[in-house]
Order: C-alpha cells, then sequence, then structure tokens
C-alpha cells in the first residue's frame, strides 16, 4: 500500500465520510427503594447498571496506514458495570 504525496489531497481519491464504525447500543438503568421507620430516620438504597444488557460496543477500527494493524478493531468499550449505594438520613 502506498501512502499518498499530494498534500492537496492528503487521503487519495476517496470522497467523505466513506468510512463507518460499528454501532453502539448501551441501556443504562437505575432503581432505588427508601425505607421509613421511627418516624425520623430514612434509609436509601440505590443500585446502577452501566451498559446493562452487556452488549458489546466496539471501539473504530485503526485508521492509521502507516502500521501494520491497519483496518484491525482492536478494543471495545467496557463491559457491564453495577454500583451499590446505601444512605442513612437521620
Amino acid at each position: 500500500m502506498v501512502v499518498p504525496t499530494d498534500q492537496s489531497q492528503p487521503f487519495g481519491n476517496a470522497g467523505r465520510n466513506v468510512v463507518r464504525g460499528y454501532s453502539f447500543f448501551q441501556l443504562d438503568l437505575g432503581i432505588g427503594k427508601s425505607f421509613t421507620f421511627m418516624e425520623r430516620y430514612r434509609l436509601q438504597f440505590r443500585s446502577e447498571m452501566f451498559n446493562a444488557t452487556n452488549h458489546t460496543n466496539f471501539r473504530n477500527a485503526n485508521l492509521n496506514r502507516s502500521t501494520a494493524g491497519f483496518g484491525q478493531v482492536r478494543a471495545a468499550f467496557p463491559a457491564r458495570q453495577v454500583q451499590f449505594g446505601l444512605r442513612f438520613v437521620f
């Protein structure tokens, strides 16, 4: 593969937006519950999920034509992440 040297068209004669990436799908979910006891104290519980469906979302392909990994996808966005929170209000 030859890298073009013409500075007026540094990427050859390819049109705009000819390279497309993968689609991105992510579902974030948050659930909370509040418990009241003795009319004065309250306990709040919260759970949050990021990428709840655990769908693999790939990053863009390597577009650097001068490397051996040109056109290869070598990374993905993080998998499902879950976090919990507990809060005591008095």
